[in-house]
């Protein structure tokens, strides 16, 4: 792969696509417009957390499941590695608690201490990298016997609704049909098979999100976060900002004449032990 891969490049997801969380906020807002209030707990809900675990969480973002275990004490200690500085330096707050500690590390090398923690998270990170065996099997080698490792990523036409805009507005421009969206290498549908040759017990819990838009706002913001990604995806330049007007009229119609505008946001997490 080369290093300036809009997937799995690290300079490129480094220095461009996740050089701080503000792309990611971009794509986090959208769950404000989720049809009835979340849990953003669900994801780590598969621990019986007692306030003695030690935790990885391995391409941590920027904390979200860190924010769930770290501030009210249900976790020792918890150890937040990313690749991005960017990343890590959103994680300031969190801080304060005194039960985490920063690691900008490459999640196929980890620089950590065999079977050295309770609980390994890999949230959504497993298709930004190159080798997805060797982190498999990095996080088996630190997480302890007994212990549990939480990997979680998205399903098979997860938004698909405004993923179809994005893709005729982009094809539109290049006179072409073409997938702006590259094909995650680890879904919901295919990651068990990568888990379990390292783990003896996979088990995987669908979750589903129906969103509801009344503008196309956070519609449009969410593509506006892959520009750089896209761009790099399908190897040309081309007027993005056109793309984002049409999505945004195509949006707007709909809201138009049903009121609101729906997709779903599909995803789990396997639960390994």
């Amino acid at each position: 792969m080369s290093d300036d891969d809009p997937a799995t490049g690290r300079r490129f997801l480094t220095r461009s696509a996740y050089a701080d969380d503000r792309h990611l906020r971009s794509r986090q807002a959208i769950f404000a417009y989720a049809d009835k209030p979340g849990d953003p707990g669900w994801r780590t809900s598969f621990v019986d957390w007692d306030g003695t675990q030690v935790v990885a969480d391995v391409g941590c973002g920027n904390g979200v499941d860190l924010r769930q275990i770290v501030p009210d004490g249900r976790c020792r200690h918890a150890v937040a590695v990313d690749l991005s500085a960017g990343m890590l330096s959103s994680l300031g707050s969190l801080l304060d608690s005194g039960r985490l500690s920063l690691l900008q590390a490459d999640a196929q090398q980890l620089p950590l201490a065999d079977a050295s923690v309770d609980v390994a998270l890999a949230m959504h990170m497993l298709y930004h990298v190159p080798d997805i065996p060797a982190v498999v099997r990095e996080l088996r080698r630190i997480v302890k016997p007994g212990g549990t490792v939480l990997a979680s990523t998205n399903a098979s036409g997860t938004l698909a609704e405004i993923n179809e805009l994005f893709s005729v507005a982009v094809s539109a421009q290049l006179g072409q049909t073409v997938d702006p969206m590259p094909a995650l290498s680890f879904t919901i549908e295919n990651g068990a098979g990568a888990l379990g040759a390292v783990f003896s017990e996979v088990a995987v819990h669908r979750h589903d999100v129906p969103l509801s838009f009344p503008d196309a706002e956070p519609v449009v913001g969410y593509f506006a976060s892959l520009r750089e990604p896209t761009i790099a995806h399908l190897g040309v330049s081309f007027d993005f900002d056109t793309v984002l007007a049409e999505v945004a009229t195509s949006v707007d119609h709909v809201i138009q004449t049903e009121g609101r505008f729906r997709a779903a946001f599909r995803s789990g997490v396997f639960v390994c032990r």
